[in-house]
């Protein structure tokens, strides 16, 4: 078995060490990365953790039927976006007819043909490839290039997941640009973009690999600061908002500064915050209290309760 994070790996679930070797010789040289399992539930184990491009899965195994174990991947999280083809016999009608009900995308005749190996695999990898790349494209904010709403979403829920079941912790900032309705009226929308852009770009450089940034909206921001106390996340967020102040941006009646105030949260069982609307709630009465303190500040929740 060959492992390994690939955009293009294929994991192949079969109990039949002919078929494994078989379609490894066919297409070790035409996709990234071949997987093996040779039943149900160590195929099922190396899909989560795996995360490959495209399954291929024997329609017919000794712990559990391929049919089974379809509808199973489509309702885990981390593998219900997998595109699944069925290895079938063609005495398998009827239960062909099941898998696609369990959400098969295609499937492959036994004994197999090497063509029609190469020719389905390619087109799945291919249109698997495509949709991620839309997918992602949904996700990200056009102006930034940072994560919209719709991913920012998605990561405080795998990041509230994480603190409940693991206790892995994360501290999570909203930043707000001060006064950015007087930039627009004064300087246009599109000084406000730059503006924008700028912040961006400015947050980012602070940022870590393993934190997160996002357009909340409007001139907000977010970024969630993983594994770090609140103190040391406040740090960081603190940098984010001091690197504001070296932004100077040129317009026709003059320079342009830009400052951010920032709120910041860390949830803990001592705040009681148990949803990732909580998450937000909490860190936007942050962001409001170093309003209140006058502005191009980071604010932590807990230190005003």
């Amino acid at each position: 078995m060959v492992r390994g994070s690939d955009p293009n790996s294929v994991l192949l679930i079969d109990d039949d060490p002919h078929i494994h070797d078989l379609v490894v010789f066919h297409l070790e040289d035409r996709v990234g990365t071949v997987i093996g399992a040779h039943d149900a539930k160590s195929g099922l184990s190396l899909a989560i953790q795996e995360r490959p491009a495209l399954i291929l899965l024997d329609i017919r195994m000794p712990d559990e039927d391929g049919v089974s174990l379809c509808k199973r991947l489509q309702n885990i999280p981390e593998t219900r976006d997998i595109p699944v083809v069925f290895l079938t016999g063609c005495e398998e009608q009827d239960q062909l007819v099941q898998a696609f009900d369990a959400g098969a995308v295609d499937y492959i005749k036994k004994p197999i043909c090497r063509t029609e190996l190469l020719a389905r695999v390619t087109a799945r990898l291919r249109a698997k490839s495509n949709l991620d790349r839309i997918r992602e494209q949904a996700r990200i904010d056009g102006l930034t290039g940072l994560g919209n709403r719709s991913a920012l979403d998605e990561c405080l829920a795998e990041r509230s997941a994480d603190w409940d079941k693991e206790g892995l912790s994360f501290s999570l900032a909203i930043l707000d640009l001060d006064h950015f309705k007087h930039i627009n009226d004064e300087y246009g929308h599109g000084m406000g973009d730059q503006v924008l852009s700028a912040a961006a770009n400015s947050f980012a450089r602070i940022s870590r690999p393993c934190d997160s940034l996002f357009r909340y909206g409007g001139d907000e921001f977010v970024a969630i600061i993983r594994g770090e106390d609140s103190s040391d996340a406040l740090q960081i967020i603190q940098r984010m908002v001091e690197s504001l102040e070296r932004i100077v941006l040129a317009s026709t009646t003059g320079e342009i500064r830009i400052t951010c105030s920032a709120g910041l949260v860390r949830p803990s069982a001592s705040l009681s915050i148990l949803e990732p609307s909580q998450v937000l709630e909490f860190a936007d009465r942050a962001l409001y209290h170093a309003k209140r303190q006058g502005r191009n500040r980071a604010v932590l929740y807990s230190d005003f309760l």
